[in-house]
């Protein structure tokens, strides 16, 4: 009832947002852990950042693919 399966889901743009965002994330979590080490501080001090601009990826990029398959068919 709650989750009811969306025949009109484009399960190539899901990915394609799921692997831009884990990249988006692994890449700043990293980014920040190196300058944790050589600053002894953070380069983004709020994990919330991170994750709503992860979010906000995840979502522009599914519309932007989504936007680009379309078009191709």
């Amino acid at each position: 009832m709650f989750f009811k399966k969306n025949s009109k889901i484009n399960e190539k743009s899901i990915n394609v947002a799921f692997q831009s965002t884990f990249i988006f994330w692994g890449v700043t979590l990293f980014i920040n852990g190196l300058f944790e080490m050589a600053q002894d501080k953070p380069l983004i001090s709020n994990s919330f950042i991170i994750l709503f601009v992860g979010l906000a990826i995840f979502f522009l990029t599914e519309k932007v693919a989504n936007h680009f398959n379309k078009n191709i068919k």
